[in-house]
């Protein structure tokens, strides 16, 4: 087995297993890593722990200095997963949420599913730029833009209450100006309107996906708006856990390089 070539603009890897192959990818390569990993809540033989740390270490490794890290994780097991990530070096940034409204409760013991926690982490040295720009959230119409001017509770020229020190009233005199390419993105990604409302301000994602593809399949969408932020044009995404191969598929569509490896085993945890 040879390593990937990097001069494609996809490249998928069967068959072997993600701790096997990444050893053969060259150090500081990739601009990020896009994936979704075992859950470690044991919906499949490859799915009885979450990657060691070892595993994690070697994404690090083939890491560019302050490239991006987005891993999916289950909401019990989501703790493992940001210890491991942590521990093989990575700076833990923040957690998203892919927010969805037709999840069911396996039982009465259960309250119903309603998200997914996305684990943020980077590289160490400088970040690499998030595009901002091309991930804006669309204003509604030109109420919601003018009603965002008017998000003014902490600024020095309130006429409400301060709760703040005097000595802070010289701190945002300057008028809000909004982007004409919506609100800045946030950490919620939601399924449709269907569970925050029309007010959420947040990315929508589609409901449809294909039924038939990998039990464990996200949206295109939502994949398409974390390439878009994570990922520059023209760079290179990693996904040492690629399942059905959705992140490739998308990733060369916007103009990135995809690396996909497949074929997990339960390994034995390792931190």
């Amino acid at each position: 087995m040879g390593a990937p070539r990097h001069d494609r603009c996809i490249e998928f890897v069967r068959g072997h297993r993600c701790q096997d192959v990444l050893p053969l990818l060259p150090a500081a390569s990739f601009d990020a890593c896009i994936s979704d990993p075992p859950y470690g809540i044991g919906i499949a033989d490859w799915d009885s722990d979450v990657p060691s740390t070892d595993t994690w270490a070697e994404v690090l490794r083939v890491m560019k200095p302050g490239a991006w890290l987005v891993a999916f994780g289950a909401r019990r097991t989501f703790h493992r997963l940001a210890t491991r990530v942590e521990d093989a070096g990575f700076k833990i940034v923040d957690m998203g949420a892919w927010v969805y409204a037709n999840g069911r409760p396996p039982s009465k013991l259960h309250l119903k599913p309603a998200h997914e926690p996305i684990l943020i982490a980077r590289a160490p040295g400088k970040p690499l730029r998030l595009d901002i720009e091309s991930c804006r959230v669309p204003w509604r119409d030109e109420l919601d833009r003018k009603s965002a001017c008017r998000v003014n509770t902490l600024r020095a020229n309130t006429t409400k209450r301060r709760a703040y020190r005097s000595s802070m009233a010289a701190y945002g005199r300057e008028a809000f100006v909004t982007k004409d390419g919506g609100r800045w993105p946030s950490t919620i990604m939601a399924t449709d309107d269907d569970l925050l409302g029309d007010g959420s301000h947040v990315f929508a994602v589609p409901k449809v996906r294909n039924s038939e593809a990998h039990v464990c399949s996200k949206p295109q969408a939502l994949l398409e708006h974390l390439v878009k932020l994570f990922v520059p044009v023209g760079g290179a995404v990693l996904d040492p856990f690629a399942g059905g191969g959705g992140l490739g598929e998308v990733a060369t569509r916007l103009g990135r390089r995809a690396v996909l490896l497949d074929g997990a085993s339960s390994e034995a945890p390792v931190g």
